[in-house]
């Protein structure tokens, strides 16, 4: 990994401003890599889902099924945001690669963090901290190439110190795919009730509890929640690591020698 090749600039940023730069990465910057991946992984899952809606499952069990499925697609995007952020060109076909190459330790290492959590139910009061102590296990697991226990310490280790940010950083994703799901369905039922008159064939979320409108936009917002997980991630690196003044020293390294003296 060459921090002077990273696409953003490396330094600590609040978590309003990790919410806004993975808007922007994610619609302006690398549409098309996540567009590819998408149709790969999540319209598999989203189908699914409607699957198991037509076959008469309750829309509780369809939600589950949905979040399960997401919490273990959602490392894709990981990985292509963590190559997007060093690479150019990146293609879908190598991060598929990377990605199934680490899925089993990946996903033992998502059931070891969701026990932990779990667990936390005991005491309410400790779910936040559980839920910002495990957060970037996605990016130890896919990233750093660790086993399910090591990068489940390795999470823990990022995640404390400052579980404050995370817990900010996890509300407002969670706001974002409230929002997704509040703007699908609006638009879904604009669309379908009122301008084709078609009734409400598809569900009504208020009503009963989900509709396909709402697992649309569900799945519509896992690229960002995925980006903006990772660059909290790299947050947290800049500011244990100091990738900032790394890059700095690389800086001042590179420049004429009357310019260092100057610096």
């Amino acid at each position: 990994m060459n921090l002077s090749q990273a696409r953003v600039v490396l330094r600590p940023r609040s978590q309003g401003e990790i919410l806004d730069l993975a808007a922007l990465w994610c619609f302006a910057s690398d549409r098309w890599l996540y567009a590819r991946l998408s149709m790969a992984v999540l319209l598999p899952s989203l189908a699914v889902c409607i699957f198991a809606r037509t076959q008469q499952v309750e829309w509780g069990w369809v939600w589950c099924l949905a979040i399960a499925m997401a919490t273990v697609s959602q490392g894709v995007f990981t990985v292509a945001t963590a190559r997007a952020l060093f690479e150019r060109n990146v293609s879908a076909g190598s991060v598929l690669v990377q990605y199934v190459k680490r899925l089993p330790s990946y996903v033992m290492a998502l059931v070891i963090t969701r026990a932990i959590v779990a667990l936390s139910l005991l005491t309410v009061i400790l779910v936040p901290g559980a839920w910002a102590r495990i957060a970037f296990v996605h990016e130890a697991s896919l990233l750093e190439n660790g086993s399910p226990i090591s990068a489940t310490e390795r999470a823990w280790r990022l995640g404390r110190g400052r579980s404050t940010e995370v817990i900010m950083l996890l509300g407002g994703l969670v706001l974002a795919i409230g929002a997704a799901i509040g703007a699908a369905e609006v638009l879904g039922h604009g669309i379908i009730e009122f301008v084709l008159q078609l009734g409400r064939p598809f569900g009504a979320l208020l009503d009963e509890g989900g509709s396909i409108y709402a697992l649309v936009g569900f799945h519509l917002v896992i690229p960002y929640l995925a980006v903006a997980r990772f660059l909290g991630y790299v947050d947290r690196r800049t500011r244990g690591d100091g990738w900032d003044i790394q890059l700095r020293f690389m800086g001042l390294a590179s420049a004429p020698d009357d310019r260092r003296r100057r610096s």
